[in-house]
């Protein structure tokens, strides 16, 4: 660990940070240790997460009561000396995540914050937005402070793979004309209390996107002259339909409150759905390519989570895994056997991607890992190997272990219930690397008894260390879902009909 920390230091010195927390103790307050859970009933918490020398790190808890999203509270991480007695370092902490905190020696600490916008409203994106930030601070020798340490990223040397051929962006269509046989068709579909007047109209590809904004009826305003509103005044309700031929579909976002933003090359759908009814932003369609939703870009991204994780497909492996999003773990947010095994980064942190090709699943895996145990005898269990666990439906999961085979070979296995049955339809190579080691997998739908085409799948993988032959010590590991777009982004129709499926 002091390796470690000497080359966190010649990255630059540690600074103090941008805005010292106010504490909520007096210097020299008693703190006490408090059941866990008192906020839920109005009482504020005190936590001894560990003492390291002659300090204790403390999460505290104060109770606000109840607010717009059930029970709001602060929190901090502070230090005491041995008998409790508060010292003065205070550090506020994000009361809406998950927060880990520890001592990584006598004079650090770390902060493992996870989140997902939660409780607020998630916006369809297409991939998972958990986000795990972690922070080292530097501990005063008299737990007077906290000063930022720095707090290097691990590095990964098979990035997202850079795109291939610059895709042509068409220019956004322009908005055209609507004949009154379209429109009083459309306003058939929309609400009836309202008079709907054309705000825009984009085609493309046989496909166009209508957007109505509602005025009430006046005898002293005829309707059917009205202007349209300018961008900036659409407030809504609005009524959106999906025009192909001769066909309309409703989109069914003609509620109240739901508020529109045109730009040139989409529609941002806003709605009550924030803190005490404010504006949130829910999803974007395209209007650049009508008929179909706007979501990140996973090529070259890098997310915490597969919650959901999207399946990018091409005709090759390096084409397909080029496409796909980079997962990563590397702190203990996501340990999830054998946290008092893992140490840091170095000791074990791993990044992945997924992608279809075929009827096959490509896998690519860089693990770091400071000290590579491969298969020797026996089930495999207590060497360093790679776990997936693929939920085939509700009552029946199928779990694979993926081991370190000799001559650079991986060597798959069934390992559900007490299996330990070869899988020689599940190739894929191995190989060290300075900090660790990679893998390359194929997997055949068919031989993980994926028969039907699926629009999800539970999906977990996880990477399992053993720095002595013989001993398992950690597991990290990502759980959530596949998700089999039949285009990416999807359709509407698509997106509407499966969701985020989370």
């Amino acid at each position: 660990m002091k390796r470690v920390l000497l080359l966190w230091l010649c990255f630059g010195s540690t600074t103090a940070l941008a805005a010292p927390t106010e504490p909520w103790f007096e210097k020299g307050s008693v703190l006490v240790e408090t059941p866990e859970g008192g906020a839920y009933y109005g009482l504020d918490t005190q936590r001894r997460i560990g003492c390291e020398g002659r300090l204790c790190l403390w999460h505290v808890v104060q109770s606000l009561g109840p607010c717009f999203y059930g029970l709001c509270t602060n929190q901090q991480m502070v230090l005491s000396d041995l008998e409790g007695r508060f010292l003065g370092a205070a550090y506020d902490l994000d009361a809406w995540a998950s927060n880990s905190l520890r001592f990584i020696d006598a004079e650090h600490v770390e902060v493992v914050t996870q989140g997902r916008n939660e409780p607020f409203n998630i916006p369809a994106d297409g991939m998972d937005p958990t986000q795990v930030s972690w922070q080292v601070l530097k501990v005063a020798p008299d737990g007077s402070r906290f000063t930022q340490a720095p707090s290097p990223m691990p590095k990964w040397t098979k990035p997202a793979a850079r795109r291939g051929k610059v895709q042509v962006v068409s220019k956004p269509p322009k908005s055209l004309p609507v004949d009154d046989a379209l429109l009083a068709r459309a306003r058939a579909l929309c609400r009836k209390d309202l008079r709907f007047i054309p705000v825009d109209y984009a085609c493309r590809d046989g496909a166009c996107l209508l957007l109505l904004s509602g005025v009430e009826p006046s005898p002293e305003v005829d309707t059917e002259d009205a202007s349209p509103p300018a961008p900036d005044a659409l407030k809504g309700p609005f009524c959106g339909l999906l025009v192909r031929g001769d066909e309309l579909q409703s989109l069914g976002f003609d509620e109240e409150g739901i508020e529109v933003e045109v730009s040139s090359t989409a529609y941002a759908l806003s709605g009550p759905v924030g803190a005490r009814g404010s504006m949130e932003h829910m999803e974007t369609l395209s209007r650049s390519r009508p008929g179909y939703m706007v979501f990140s870009d996973t090529v070259g991204a890098v997310v915490d989570g597969i919650r959901p994780y999207p399946v990018r497909s091409a005709h090759s492996k390096v084409a397909a895994l080029a496409l796909a999003p980079t997962v990563q773990a590397y702190t203990s947010a996501h340990v999830t056997w054998g946290g008092a095994g893992w140490k840091d980064a170095d000791d074990l942190a791993f990044a992945w991607r997924l992608a279809r090709v075929g009827e096959a699943l490509a896998i690519h895996v860089e693990v770091h890992d400071d000290k590579v145990v491969p298969l020797g005898t026996g089930t495999g269990v207590h060497s360093d190997h790679v776990e997936l666990t693929v939920q085939r439906s509700s009552a029946s999961a199928l779990k694979l272990g993926v081991l370190l085979a000799a001559g650079g070979k991986v060597e798959a296995r069934d390992w559900t219930g007490e299996a330990n049955t070869p899988l020689p339809s599940i190739q894929g190579t191995w190989r060290r690397r300075p900090q660790g080691y990679e893998m390359t997998l194929s997997l055949p739908l068919a031989g993980l008894g994926v028969t039907e085409p699926r629009s999800s799948l539970g999906f977990s993988l996880a990477v399992s260390d053993a720095d002595a032959r013989g001993k398992q010590e950690t597991l990290m590991t990502h759980s959530g879902s596949l998700m089999f777009w039949t285009e990416y982004p999807p359709s509407i129709d698509e997106y509407r009909r499966h969701g985020s499926m989370d």
